[in-house]
C-alpha cells in the first residue's frame, strides 16, 4: 500500500507542474527572459500585417506595462506569405527579420537594443501557428545596445491576435 501511495504522489507531483509553453499562455501575451530575468509584454500586445511592397510582413509587439514605453517588437518580412516555420536573421531565404527592445528609464526608450546579426546567437522567430485571427510561436536571440553591450533573449513565446 505504501508503494502505491508513493507512486501516486510521484505521478501527481511530476504531472502537476505545468511548464510554460506557447500553448499555456493567454492570448495577448509575449513572454521572454532577457539576461536571465523574466518579462511579460502583455499591454496592447498584438500582431499586425504591415504594408510591404512586393512581399508580406507580420509585426508582433507589446508593452511592459500601462503608460510605459518599455516594449518589445519583432518583424518578419519576405516575398511570399508568412506561414508556420522558422525565420532567422541574416539567412538568404528569410530576407528580413528584425527585433527591437526599448527600455524606459524616466525618459521614453532610453535604452534601445536591436538585432545585429549575432554570429553565435542570431534572432530566430518560429511561428508555430498562424490563422486569420491570431499567431503564436517562440523566439530567441541576441540584441545589441547603442553602448555595444548585448542582451540575450531566451525562452521567448508569443500568442497574440491580429
Amino acid at each position: 500500500m505504501k508503494n502505491i501511495l508513493i507512486a501516486f504522489l510521484s505521478v501527481f507531483l511530476f504531472c502537476g507542474c505545468k511548464k510554460d509553453s506557447v500553448d499555456n499562455i493567454p492570448i495577448g501575451t509575449i513572454k521572454v527572459d532577457i539576461g536571465g530575468s523574466a518579462y511579460t509584454f502583455s499591454v496592447q500586445a498584438k500582431a499586425t500585417r504591415p504594408q510591404v511592397t512586393g512581399g508580406y510582413g507580420i509585426q508582433i509587439e507589446g508593452n511592459y506595462r500601462t503608460g510605459s514605453t518599455t516594449n518589445l517588437s519583432f518583424t518578419v518580412v519576405r516575398p511570399t506569405t508568412i506561414t508556420s516555420g522558422s525565420y532567422t536573421e541574416k539567412v538568404a531565404s528569410n530576407p528580413l527579420v528584425m527585433m527591437k527592445h526599448c527600455t524606459e528609464v524616466i525618459v521614453p526608450c532610453v535604452y534601445q537594443a536591436n538585432n545585429y546579426g549575432s554570429p553565435t546567437n542570431p534572432v530566430n522567430i518560429t511561428i508555430t501557428e498562424i490563422t486569420s485571427s491570431y499567431v503564436k510561436g517562440t523566439f530567441k536571440g541576441e540584441l545589441k545596445l547603442g553602448s555595444g553591450s548585448t542582451e540575450t533573449l531566451t525562452n521567448g513565446m508569443f500568442y497574440v491576435s491580429f
